[in-house]
């Protein structure tokens, strides 16, 4: 039971209504206001600011948060170890992601992963790189991979690869025939981006943060695979590493190109983990996968 109130906690947060909360949780929006209820009368204050928008935290609010994440991540990490000592190979696996990963490199890791884990459940779910290391952090994810940038208190950087970002354009495109270009010249053609935000940062490379801001796009789409296919049917052209090309790239359907842009050749690819708690023993067989996997993607990628 006291489980169940912790989440009912933890979702109303979350979702900032009691509604939304319930629609997650399949429950009745009653039930899950009651228990809500009833811990603030067990504290003795409110632990919500209840506005016109929503339910939002109030310190007090924040404070049990941090500890209610606490406590059902270690009540996972238990269940997961006494899954093992019953030869069970059971446990959830939370991953965040850049969406270029979910082309290949995630759904080969989930994939063979299955087939060695059976029961385990899983949760991946796409974001913008710059949110990744702030999910970790938060404790709504376990495994996060994106462009390794500042790494954040209380997340770890368990792995990375280089994973330098060029320009990708069909075979025929006037930039193919240069062996590296300068943003001007990128600036010259139809450009695609692939989110409203850059996943460079300024501090990665203050000129191509500034190249992203001033460019005028054509188009701005969200989906790695829907890019792919726009880039092939020569829409325009757009910024990524090969991670998410590997095949096209090794057929000749799609050219790469680097930047002469030394910042920009030098960016990796990374996988993070919370510094400050324990990953469940099914999530940490993962994370070794998908290092493995990183690591092999970085080798072929180099020789294309």
């Amino acid at each position: 039971m006291h489980a169940i109130v912790l989440k009912y906690f933890a979702e109303v947060a979350l979702q900032g209504s009691v509604r939304k909360a319930a629609e997650k949780l399949h429950v009745a929006p009653s039930a899950v206001n009651r228990q809500i209820l009833q811990v603030e009368e067990e504290f003795g204050v409110e632990l919500f600011d209840r506005l016109p928008k929503g339910l939002q935290l109030n310190a007090a609010g924040e404070r049990l948060l941090r500890h209610v994440q606490a406590t059902l991540f270690d009540f996972e990490v238990v269940r997961t170890e006494i899954d093992a000592l019953k030869g069970e190979r059971t446990g959830h696996i939370r991953v965040v992601s850049m969406d270029s990963l979910f082309v290949d490199l995630l759904p080969t890791v989930v994939e063979e992963f299955s087939r060695s884990f059976p029961a385990a459940t899983y949760t991946v779910t796409a974001a913008s790189p710059i949110d990744v290391p702030g999910l970790i952090q938060s404790g709504q994810t376990d495994i996060g991979c994106t462009f390794v940038g500042r790494i954040p208190t209380g997340v770890t950087l368990a792995a990375s690869a280089a994973m330098p970002l060029g320009v990708v354009m069909p075979p025929g495109h006037p930039l193919a025939a240069k062996s590296r270009i300068t943003l001007a010249q990128c600036g010259s053609y139809p450009f695609m981006r692939s989110s409203t935000s850059s996943a460079v940062t300024t501090a990665m490379s203050p000129e191509f943060a500034k190249f992203w801001e001033e460019t005028e796009p054509v188009a701005t789409v969200t989906s790695t695979i829907m890019l792919k296919r726009l880039i092939c049917a020569g829409k325009g052209i757009s910024v990524f590493s090969k991670i998410a090309f590997v095949e096209e790239l090794a057929r000749g359907e799609l050219v790469w190109r680097p930047f002469d842009l030394e910042s920009m050749n030098q960016i990796r690819v990374g996988i993070l983990v919370p510094s400050q708690r324990a990953l469940p023993h099914v999530a940490q067989n993962f994370l070794a996968r998908m290092i493995k996997k990183l690591k092999l993607v970085e080798v072929a990628t180099a020789q294309l």
